[in-house]
């Protein structure tokens, strides 16, 4: 939502409601300070609009200022390593579906696939991992790896705050599932990461992934479960990508 407001007699905005929640922290807007939206009434005092009353029960505050007492530093390789870990195991899972339900693995030459069905594909992982960090804290790939997303004061993620963060990775990190866009999408992450501390979809948003340290063992079979991840992967897709290899082959000849 969309808010203006006055300050010094001055009206001032457009400003997002995030932005909004934050000059609230800041000291910068007050319960009497007059804000509007679209479709309100008339001016009304910050503290009488629902989506910011709750913003004034009780004194919060900033994500900045929690991150800077509680944010864990930046380990690009588990955090990049358990995303890609859970990825490669849903996409074994698609694959191990569509071989069972006969459906071939690759578009016909030509065929572009649709919108809707990158959706459909995408959308269920959206939903198993937001139902995974809304109930138990972590993936499959967060759980060989030690971490556990939770929000800054440590409590657990609610099954909204879940869905949240799952859109904003499969979105922003993960491309919907488009190589290049997930190239796109991981090297900014990298360069944000590196640069804030935290990835784009959990800065502004107050959530963490909490890290326990690793051992040799944990990082062992971390390497030997994603080795069998792939060659799954490649056993299953063989038997149709191995006739488009070998005709290759012999067109090379």
């Amino acid at each position: 939502m969309v808010f203006w407001i006055i300050r010094d007699g001055k009206k001032e905005g457009p400003f997002e409601d995030y932005e909004v929640r934050e000059m609230i922290a800041d000291g910068e807007v007050g319960r009497e300070t007059r804000v509007w939206h679209e479709g309100a009434e008339g001016w009304l005092e910050a503290s009488r609009v629902e989506l910011l009353a709750g913003e004034f029960a009780e004194k919060k505050l900033k994500v900045s200022q929690v991150a800077e007492i509680r944010r864990e530093p930046f380990r690009a390789w588990r955090r990049f390593g358990a995303r890609f870990f859970d990825f490669f195991l849903y996409s074994l899972l698609v694959t191990a579906v569509k071989r069972l339900s006969g459906v071939p693995l690759l578009p016909e030459e030509g065929q572009v696939p649709s919108v809707w069905l990158i959706i459909g594909t995408v959308l269920p992982a959206i939903l198993i991992e937001a139902a995974l960090l809304g109930s138990i804290g972590w993936t499959p790939g967060k759980w060989l790896l030690r971490m556990r997303v939770e929000n800054l004061d440590g409590r657990p993620l609610t099954t909204g705050q879940a869905f949240i963060r799952s859109l904003r990775v499969w979105i922003l990190g993960m491309g919907m599932g488009e190589f290049f866009l997930m190239l796109l999408g991981h090297l900014l992450s990298l360069w944000f990461g590196l640069k804030k501390g935290v990835l784009l979809w959990d800065w502004q948003s107050g959530f963490e992934v909490r890290s326990q340290p690793l051992d040799g063992r944990r990082v062992t079979w971390y390497a030997l479960a994603f080795l069998a991840l792939l060659l799954a992967s490649f056993w299953l897709v063989w038997p149709e990508v191995g006739p488009i290899y070998d005709e290759m082959l012999r067109s090379v000849k």
